[in-house]
């Protein structure tokens, strides 16, 4: 899995010499509040993490759970 910076979630196909997205997801809703972009941008650089079927994404305002079915 794979986010590209701002919302979307990818689940890849690994692959050295190309990027081959299978499925894809905007999970992170866009900021709204133009006072909170301001302070903390909408990106999100955080590692992602795994555990028992659960997705932990984040960015600058936000932390989320995803359940990811098999």
């Amino acid at each position: 899995m794979a986010t590209d910076g701002d919302r979307t979630l990818y689940l890849i196909e690994p692959n050295p010499s190309a990027f081959k997205p299978i499925a894809s997801s905007n999970v992170l809703e866009a900021a709204t509040n133009l006072a909170e972009i301001q302070k903390y941008g909408t990106q999100n650089w955080a590692a992602l993490a795994l555990a028992d079927g659960k997705l932990l994404i984040r960015d600058q305002i936000r932390l989320m759970c995803v359940k990811v079915a098999k």
